[in-house]
């Protein structure tokens, strides 16, 4: 097990309206692992990655990070796109270089390797209008990685898209990590999408959310279209199936 890059200790959220959000949580996530978190809608799961990446503060606990997970040192990637419409691909990833006055020419090679490494080779100049969901998406997540960060922040990126298309988003984020080894936290409402991309899978309760589940995925490191119709498959979903359906069923009986 690899050092920490987070640390959750009694974290808690209640929002100014008296919404309790996230129920104390404790919660250490491990430099380069790749964990998901599932539950259901209004559980907790966006808020946890708001708190982990310091865009809101907790009502209680304390939250630590790794020299390689500030939060300066972090991506995020939300369900949309939030492109500039009048921004070319180039210029909507070159964001974050702009925002930190990055000189003209380093910004110039940091956004031609973003955009190789997701897969836009050819589409530099083009306009959010001119890009498919997906392709927006990838353009995205290459505006989140552009600056080089450690921690990589997903929330439910893939859940707009059609099911072939977040198949090959899946295979290709997979692959990404495997070559660069960032630390990612994925919120998924996918168990599915969750268990062939994780070595760990988080099972949240109904608000306020809380951990009912942490369970490690066991998969071989090499996933592909083959494992996702195999047994093996099969039964780590009913895994995390069967602790999220506990966790309904606790919430109720409490």
């Amino acid at each position: 097990m690899n050092d920490p890059a987070v640390v959750l200790a009694g974290v808690s959220k209640i929002f100014s309206t008296g919404t309790a959000a996230l129920a104390a949580t404790d919660l250490s996530i491990a430099e380069g692992s790749f964990t998901s978190v599932v539950g259901p809608s209004g559980c907790g799961k966006s808020t946890l990655l708001r708190l982990i990446a310091g865009l809101t503060p907790p009502t209680s606990g304390r939250i630590a990070r790794a020299a390689t997970a500030t939060p300066l040192a972090t991506g995020f990637v939300f369900q949309e796109a939030t492109l500039m419409p009048w921004a070319t691909t180039a210029e909507n990833i070159a964001l974050p270089l702009r925002l930190a006055s990055v000189a003209d020419a380093e910004v110039a090679a940091r956004v031609s390797d973003a955009v190789a490494r997701v897969g836009l080779g050819g589409f530099a100049a083009a306009y959010p209008r001119e890009l498919s969901g997906g392709m927006k998406m990838r353009v995205s997540i290459a505006r989140a990685i552009v600056n080089g960060p450690r921690l990589l922040l997903m929330d439910e990126p893939f859940a707009a898209l059609d099911e072939f298309t977040r198949f090959k988003l899946n295979d290709d984020l997979l692959e990404l990590w495997q070559r660069n080894r960032w630390t990612i936290l994925f919120v998924t409402h996918s168990i599915r999408e969750a268990v062939f991309l994780s070595e760990r899978v988080v099972v949240m309760s109904p608000r306020p959310g809380r951990i009912v589940a942490d369970l490690a995925v066991d998969l071989p490191p090499q996933r592909d279209a083959a494992l996702r119709l195999g047994h093996a498959f099969a039964d780590q979903c009913a895994r995390v199936t069967s602790a999220l359906g506990d966790a309904f069923l606790t919430q109720a009986a409490s």
